[in-house]
């Protein structure tokens, strides 16, 4: 089912792609845990206080950002993060059929001794393994960022309330007190395993779309512009059904609804590794455990590579212009 030249091939073919891919993603995951360094836990929880009215437009709830954990979770929901995933799936998945057919190398592919599945699951192999390699390097920049960072943060001075009246006086003046600590002692990059593999399961759905979409066309342009199309409306719909009440019915039905990283973040509490990855105990203002989003996912991306190879194997190639 997989022959190793084409997957060599496939490699030399992606590899500039997939080093400028991971570097953006490491390098970026590394910049951010330092960036949630700099910001005072205390100032931004005041400031964030002051637009609660948009709390349900966020990914998380307020209370979660209030922890470093949180924050540093919230790099999976960072559009660059979700760009470089995008440009490797969209590109990758809409070349193995259209790509070849529009460069006029398919004739010639098909003329080695090799099946069209063959093709396609060499095809599908590399651009699959560079995804895990592409989110294993958002971990890993977590991982070294948390494990390289120091936080300053403020401590508020002691201080006693005034009964019936609820005024706090302070029982020390001066300047307010900081102190340093390592933010492996407030994160644990553990906790962000679940969500690596839900932007993992994204990336497989996109994949196998535009794989799906690559094989029924020629044209590569037009290929991309289908899948960008598909995924902007969803996009829109998501963001509309979160928006207002009146059409929450439209977020179940996008694709969008079951990438969640922050929430199974913020699942593990009190060290529990295992809650994120739950398909037993239903997610909080949820319809299904946390699992079952990622295996939604996963399921609808391999269904959609199933599609491709039948369509595929059966359809007509046009001659070569």
């Amino acid at each position: 089912m997989i022959d190793h030249v084409l997957v060599r091939s496939y490699i030399k073919q992606s590899f500039l792609l997939l080093a400028a891919c991971s570097l953006t993603l490491f390098a970026f995951a590394w910049v951010r845990v330092w960036v949630v360094s700099l910001l005072d836990m205390g100032q931004f929880q005041t400031i964030l206080e002051q637009f609660r009215q948009f709390e349900k437009l966020a990914p998380i709830s307020f209370d979660a950002l209030f922890t470093y954990q949180g924050r540093v979770g919230m790099t999976f929901d960072e559009p660059i993060v979700i760009l470089c995933t995008v440009i490797w799936c969209i590109s990758r998945g809409s070349d193995v059929v259209s790509g070849e057919l529009g460069r006029g190398t398919m004739e010639m592919m098909l003329g080695q001794p090799i099946s069209r599945g063959t093709l396609l699951w060499s095809h599908a192999t590399v651009a699959v393994a560079g995804l895990a390699l592409l989110c294993a390097m958002v971990w890993v920049g977590i991982a070294v960022g948390v494990s390289a960072t120091t936080v300053d943060e403020t401590v508020p001075p002691p201080s006693v309330e005034v009964p019936l009246l609820g005024w706090e006086i302070p029982l020390q003046t001066g300047d307010p007190v900081k102190e340093s600590f390592p933010l492996s002692e407030r994160v644990d990059v553990r906790a962000f395993g679940a969500a690596t593999f839900n932007l993992f399961a994204f990336g497989f759905f996109l994949l196998g779309l535009s794989t799906l979409l690559s094989s029924l066309d020629r044209y590569r342009w037009r290929t991309v512009g289908v899948v960008m199309a598909i995924y902007v409306v969803q996009l829109v719909m998501f963001g509309l059904g979160k928006a207002t009440e009146v059409l929450h019915w439209l977020q179940p039905l996008s694709f969008f609804n079951c990438y969640r990283p922050q929430k199974l973040t913020t699942l593990v509490q009190d060290g529990d590794l295992r809650a994120p990855w739950s398909l037993t105990e239903v997610m909080p203002e949820a319809m299904f455990p946390p699992l079952v989003y990622s295996g939604i996912l996963v399921t609808l991306g391999g269904l959609c590579y199933l599609a491709a190879a039948r369509v595929f194997e059966k359809r007509d190639l046009p001659a070569p212009l």
